[in-house]
């Protein structure tokens, strides 16, 4: 039943024949809002990656302009393109667009977030939580020196490839900031806003200010 749901959601062949013309989409191993993570095959090579399929029409039936979704789209795919390079950085393989999809495929990262990661062995130690954090760090500092800002980094959005190295991946809050420029805007996931929120989730494994309701997270 599982995997006639999966193929129940994998895009049109019509919709997206540049796609599947290069690659084979196996099972879902990620769901978002609109979009969901499947596990692919490069056909030429046999390579695994990891395709985002972004739906732009159920952004439409939620109320969300097509375009606007599309063009933050874009925009991420550009700054994943002028962070690519760093191996402590998601690496952007391909990208491919229809009427209806945008296709990101990455490089595949077969041991999943670094939050799955944390809840599997409950407990880390500090000479662990030093290797991941350096890398980390290593990462937030190339973002940096790029005149970019994360804006969402948490371990739901760090990603650990075969040999339990970090790839920060999720651009999608990411922005350019030009000379002199400061944000103001109120962005991200509440428990990890802060620097020592996100120390603090990885040494303890649960955040020090919580409320079911995010906008009481952010008074505590």
């Amino acid at each position: 039943m599982a995997k006639e749901e999966d193929d129940d959601n994998l895009p049109d062949k019509d919709a997206a024949k540049e796609f599947y013309a290069k690659y084979e989409p196996k099972e879902i191993i990620g769901r978002g809002i609109s979009s969901t993570v499947r596990r692919c095959i490069e056909k030429e090579t046999g390579k695994e990656f990891a395709a985002k399929i972004i739906d732009l029409s159920q952004e439409s039936q939620d109320g969300v302009d097509t375009h606007t979704m599309r063009d933050a789209t874009r925009q991420e795919i550009n700054i994943l393109r002028m962070v690519a390079g760093h191996p402590y950085i998601i690496e952007l393989q391909d990208v491919f667009e229809s009427e209806t999809f945008i296709f990101l495929v990455f490089e595949l990262c077969k041991n999943g977030e670094l939050f799955d990661y944390l809840t599997s062995v409950v407990t880390l130690s500090e000479k662990k939580t030093r290797y991941i954090m350096r890398q980390v760090l290593e990462g937030v500092r190339y973002i940096h020196d790029k005149d970019i800002v994360h804006r969402d980094l948490k371990p739901e959005n760090i990603l650990l490839d075969d040999q339990l190295n970090v790839k920060i991946t999720d651009f999608g809050f990411a922005k350019v900031l030009k000379d002199g420029e400061k944000l103001f805007e109120l962005c991200g996931t509440p428990g990890y806003l802060a620097p020592e929120t996100l120390k603090a989730n990885i040494l303890v494994g649960c955040p020090p200010f919580w409320h079911r309701k995010q906008m009481k997270t952010r008074r505590i």
